[in-house]
């Protein structure tokens, strides 16, 4: 793909910006309609204190729900295989919510040996707390075990086992990238970091025959850039019937606006600044 001018790219950005502001209208109004019903946030609503940001909500169609408990999480498809889920970095008051989805398939309904958990935000930045560390949470009714941690500089991870479970464990393999700046998008060698960590979750992935779940903070700015570009990797044209039709003609040949207006019909404001945008256009 020949690289896209700063101009081009607000371009595309503004477009996409204005349908997602049409779907965060639509899924507030009071007025139902099937349009409200596809986007609606009504669920999250009522569970506010679950949210680690008040603006950031999980569309009701494709939450994860954990034997009927809430999760701020959603499943993202493609439309040409791809499936990820989505999350904001859980919340203690939701631990136990959040490992006993990982241990369950719970997002997907099939549970698996494996389950593969994708890190993109520091645990503190700028002096800031983004995520609340849960490596070491305490369940008595799901033991959780760290069986083996290791630093792998090729792809900027520290990438830790975990054992969920103790009859019939899951282990979850995490990466925590920390190559990506807060307010910013990694450069140089994180570039090729990230490049390479996209490679490999989706060997693993296919390997393994597990979810995959990712989350930065609020799961949506890094999470959607990462998901894009995995998808992006991936053989096919993104597919997803919305509510807002197509995009505009301009775009209709731009697999880049296509891949990431059709993940964000599954949660919204996936990709969330120009620079993260750029960064997918740039790394094609």
């Amino acid at each position: 793909m020949p690289p896209i001018s700063p101009q081009q790219l607000r371009r595309v950005y503004d477009i996409l910006a204005e349908r997602e502001y049409i779907r965060l209208r639509t899924s507030q109004v009071a007025r139902p309609s099937a349009e409200q019903a596809f986007y609606s946030v009504r669920n999250s609503l009522s569970h506010r204190a679950d949210n680690r940001y008040s603006n950031i909500l999980a569309y009701d169609r494709t939450a994860v729900s954990v034997e009927g408990e809430y999760l701020n999480a959603n499943v993202v498809t493609d439309g040409k295989g791809g499936e990820w889920i989505a999350a904001q970095a859980p919340l203690p008051r939701t631990f136990d919510t959040f490992f006993r989805a990982l241990y369950l398939g719970s997002a997907t309904g099939r549970r698996s040996g494996n389950a593969i958990l994708v890190q993109l935000t520091g645990w503190e930045e700028r002096g800031m707390l983004k995520a609340n560390p849960y490596m070491d949470h305490v369940m008595d009714h799901l033991p959780l075990k760290i069986v083996k941690q290791q630093r792998r500089d090729e792809i900027s991870c520290d990438v830790t086992e975990i054992l969920l479970g103790a009859d019939t464990p899951v282990k979850v393999h995490h990466y925590h990238f920390d190559s990506w700046p807060d307010h910013g998008v990694p450069r140089g060698q994180g570039v090729e970091a990230l490049s390479k960590l996209v490679d490999e979750i989706q060997q693993r992935k296919d390997s393994l025959d597990c979810e995959v779940w990712v989350h930065c903070s609020a799961g949506v700015g890094r999470t959607g850039t990462f998901i894009a570009l995995s998808s992006l990797r991936q053989p096919g044209l993104p597919k997803q019937s919305s509510p807002l039709g197509p995009l505009p003609k301009e775009l209709s040949e731009d697999v880049v606006a296509q891949t990431v207006d059709v993940i964000r019909e599954c949660r919204g404001i996936l990709v969330q600044t120009p620079e993260q945008l750029g960064l997918i256009y740039e790394m094609q």
